[in-house]
């Protein structure tokens, strides 16, 4: 019989994921063989001391591992997790951008720990949701660990601290100067997103346009409400005054990936 967890098989689809982590972590011939090694050892310690580190007698089976993968998109996105099921009908699948795999692997498991939230979230949280969207739950999840993501976008006003890097001092991994957190050319930094306008900054120019933002660009439009959802990185474009107030609006209906 298969094993379940809140009605979730946990047979074949388990199985085809093991499979694909073996591919991964053996195959060096693949040209992301060792970072995918590295990542998913890191989900394993993320589930074992965050997300899952002990039995449960209320359900069986312990957090599902994610599929990791990677691909090149736009580069102003870390990663991002898939809600349901990728073309090849497995869940739990996390994409990071290929475009930032140069990055400081205190950086990339900061994104690689965010995204497995979102696994732990669909998977074993209250609230699980339906549209890419950063809610109360998911917050105060990742910020118990150490991240400090903004509600709704997901973007993170500052790096990881607290929980997260005492974990990853245990393992030697300390965390760089903030330049070398940032991006390196022109794309979000996920901290510093919506720091001018937090800090009061002000407007350049007199548009009587509304800017929204979705994490990968930007839009201005001139209405108060403005409900869409950007097809590059699946997120809901928030809405960001000249008081560095950003307004939610939950898209109609719709499905897509988180972040």
């Amino acid at each position: 019989m298969h094993e379940r967890v809140k009605g979730i098989d946990l047979g074949s689809g388990e199985q085809a994921k093991r499979s694909i982590r073996y591919h991964a972590e053996n195959d060096v011939t693949w040209e992301h063989h060792e970072i995918a090694k590295q990542l998913y050892g890191w989900t394993d310690i993320f589930r074992d001391r965050f997300l899952d580190p002990i039995a449960r007698l209320d359900r069986q089976g312990r957090l599902p591992g994610p599929v990791l993968g990677f691909e090149t998109f736009d580069h102003r996105a870390y990663a991002y997790y898939r809600l349901g099921h990728n073309p090849h009908g497995l869940e739990d699948e996390i994409i990071l951008n290929e475009v930032h795999l140069d990055r400081p692997l205190y950086s990339i498991l900061e994104t690689v720990l965010h995204e497995q939230i979102h696994l732990w979230q669909q998977r074993f949280g209250e609230h699980p949701v339906t549209r890419n969207y950063h809610n109360k739950e998911f917050c105060q999840k990742a910020e118990a660990l150490g991240l400090h993501p903004e509600p709704g976008t997901g973007c993170h006003l500052r790096p990881a601290d607290g929980p997260f890097e005492a974990l990853l001092r245990e393992y030697g991994i300390y965390k760089p100067p903030e330049e070398l957190l940032a991006p390196k050319v022109e794309k979000v930094n996920w901290w510093e997103l919506f720091k001018d306008l937090a800090d009061g900054g002000e407007r350049k120019g007199r548009s009587t346009l509304t800017k929204w933002s979705c994490g990968c660009q930007n839009v201005r439009v001139g209405t108060k409400e403005f409900y869409a959802r950007c097809t590059r990185c699946g997120e809901l474009f928030v809405r960001v005054d000249g008081r560095g107030s950003q307004t939610i609006y939950e898209a109609k209906e719709g499905k897509g990936d988180s972040r």
